[in-house]
């Protein structure tokens, strides 16, 4: 099982390997175009543009967390949550300003999308590459990515609603779509679990689409050019 298991890991490292910058390009466009959708899907729902951004200095707010959280068990969980952007829509109807909704950039969120984003490539990748697995795995292995995936995309999901107290929270696309703000709120505490359940999808999607190809040296079979004729007057395909 391990000589099994070592097999396929080299497989995949061969593909990324051999595809290298397809498998950055895809990366970081999925993880870029899930920031945007997010962005068009509350412009969207609402109708407003935004019409405020602000920057923090997220570096300073880990280092004052650190500085002043006597347990090290508290640090991660109160760094996870501090921001680098914020985009959203401000209306000035009540005093100074609220924010009615806002796309928060938040680093280790982004971690676990550009991790997402990374398995996503590769399983594409994998996908598009000729192994021995057969084509009623690949399209489970296929349909698991994307369920995976899902799971991950909806709970790293970092927008506010006011309604929803402005806590920036999956469970705020869940309200936008329709559903009561108590029972999402109800089940948010399952988002964890849904999280790793989709990274466990990810990687046995990844797993089973690497089996080697049956050439005796577990290497890739690319697939085989197109056949040509010789004539005299020349190759034709």
């Amino acid at each position: 099982m391990a000589v099994a298991l070592r097999s396929r890991l080299t497989t995949i490292g061969d593909v990324l390997h051999r595809r290298f910058s397809l498998w950055l390009i895809l990366t970081l466009s999925f993880t870029v175009g899930y920031y945007l959708l997010l962005m068009a899907s509350l412009i969207l729902r609402f109708g407003n543009l935004p019409n405020y951004a602000r920057v923090y200095n997220w570096p300073e707010s880990v280092w004052t967390i650190v500085r002043s959280t006597p347990s090290i068990r508290d640090m991660p969980p109160i760094i996870a949550e501090e921001y680098l952007l914020e985009f959203g829509y401000m209306n000035y109807d009540y005093g100074l300003g609220i924010s009615e909704w806002a796309l928060n950039i938040i680093p280790y969120k982004v971690v676990l999308m550009l991790v997402l984003s990374g398995l996503l490539a590769a399983n594409l990748l994998l996908l598009r590459t000729k192994t021995s697995c057969s084509t009623g795995s690949r399209l489970k292995a296929g349909a698991a990515t994307g369920l995976g995936a899902g799971f991950v995309a909806v709970t790293s999901a970092t927008m506010s609603w006011v309604v929803c107290c402005a806590t920036p929270t999956w469970i705020v696309g869940l309200s936008m779509l329709g559903l009561g703000v108590s029972t999402a709120f109800w089940i948010e505490p399952i988002g964890p679990w849904l999280t790793a359940a989709g990274y466990l999808l990810l990687c046995f999607s990844l797993i089973a689409l690497s089996k080697p190809s049956d050439t005796g040296d577990g290497q890739i079979v690319e697939p085989a050019p197109s056949p040509q004729i010789s004539t005299r007057k020349g190759a034709h395909a």
